[in-house]
């Protein structure tokens, strides 16, 4: 217990290093890789998530999760400590070790995204759109165990203004102004929870690798016990595409 006490105090200073040297420039391009990754999955992976789940052994719903997740944490366990070992190779410098820290937090948040999504079709969530898919996706990556009430507080911000949700409806318009608040914070509130994981990886003691693997192996079994409950409490059903606003305006696509 001191031991990982120790090791996690050491990864938060090195990510505190690690932050310290990255300009406006290179957080820009960190949170948009993170932002292009939750769009890819969005908008072009919930075919293969319904599939996905429609393959998963028969069982209740929380058998098909536990073998989903194990899957998953074992394809994003093995990355990890590939990461965290070339991190940590002879000869590797300090450019190219970002490169790999980049490169993997990208996969991971790819990743990521399709276990939410399986997991929402496990939920039997019917034929979203590509915005409710990219809400659903920020909210577990960003807020984890309380996505539920903090995607509640983005649609509540999003919606001042718009008339109120009714029968458990929200508009597209006040969705994806929900979905643009989220996307502020993304690198703050999840990028940062990464940045600890990926500094660890490369402390010059030897076990880049262990932190890599074991890390992403934790990480995704909190991410989908986080999805499940979060499905599974969902604060609305379905998007209202002819909403209005207040002054009876016809709120924009």
């Amino acid at each position: 217990m001191r031991d990982s006490a120790r090791l996690n105090a050491k990864a938060n200073e090195w990510a505190d290093r690690l932050v310290d040297r990255l300009g406006p420039d290179e957080v820009a391009r960190l949170s948009q890789r993170l932002l292009d990754a939750i769009d890819e999955v969005s908008s072009n992976r919930w075919e293969a998530a319904t599939r996905r789940a429609a393959a998963l052994p028969d069982g209740i719903r929380p058998e098909k999760i536990k073998a989903l997740t194990d899957s998953f944490a074992r394809q994003l366990g093995v990355a990890g400590a590939a990461a965290g070992a070339a991190a940590v190779a002879p000869g590797v410098g300090a450019a190219a070790t970002m490169l790999t820290t980049t490169a993997e937090l990208g996969l991971f948040t790819a990743r990521a995204g399709d276990l939410i999504l399986t997991i929402a079709a496990t939920h039997g969530r019917p034929d979203p759109t590509v915005d409710e898919r990219r809400a659903w996706v920020l909210a577990v990556l960003i807020y984890g165990s309380s996505a539920k009430d903090g995607f509640a507080s983005a649609l509540n911000e999003a919606a001042v203004g718009v008339a109120p949700v009714v029968n458990r409806r929200v508009s597209l318009a006040t969705l994806q102004t929900a979905n643009r608040l989220m996307s502020r914070s993304l690198l703050r509130r999840y990028g940062s929870r990464r940045a600890v994981i990926a500094a660890g990886r490369v402390i010059p003691i030897g076990i880049g690798a262990l932190i890599g693997g074991s890390a992403n192996y934790v990480a995704i079994r909190t991410l989908a016990r986080n999805a499940d409950e979060f499905f599974a409490r969902l604060p609305y059903s379905a998007i209202d595409v002819d909403s209005t606003d207040l002054t009876g305006r016809q709120l924009e696509p």
